[in-house]
């Protein structure tokens, strides 16, 4: 998946100005995988969510410092929702190589289940407090 082009860069512009441009192109390329990310079985979903959450948090990191509260809100939910999406693909990927071991892929399917409901509750924590729309907001 390959990140969604900024426009309208100005490379003559402070870094605040441009930062925040990249900010909202990396909250709105967050926002477009959150929807299908919702249902349980979209595995390649999730996976991509996960990629975003992690362009958002990297650059959250380097330029909050000139952002704002907003942004070290940001770059925290950013990181907790790429490690449990992380922690839901890893078991996506081994429940590809248990097949055969029924304790095992029954031990995946419950522990998958545990982390897409804290997924989707994370998920509820940050729009109920509007964590990544402060962000869009810049």
């Amino acid at each position: 998946m390959s990140a969604r082009e900024v426009e309208g860069l100005d490379l003559g512009a402070p870094l605040r100005a441009n930062a925040i441009r990249i900010v909202r192109a990396r909250v709105a390329e967050l926002q477009c995988h959150a929807g299908a990310a919702f249902d349980p079985a979209a595995a390649t979903a999730q996976h991509e969510l996960r990629i975003a959450a992690k362009r958002l948090r990297y650059l959250l990191e380097l330029v909050g410092p000139c952002l704002g509260p907003e942004a070290e809100a940001g770059a925290r939910a950013a990181k907790e929702l790429q490690g449990v999406l992380g922690e839901l693909h890893d078991c996506d990927v081994m429940l590809t190589r248990t097949a055969a071991i029924e304790s095992l892929e029954a031990f995946l399917r419950i522990r998958r289940d545990l982390l897409f409901r804290r997924f989707r509750g994370l998920w509820a924590r940050e729009s109920e407090l509007g964590t990544f729309s402060a962000l869009a907001s810049l």
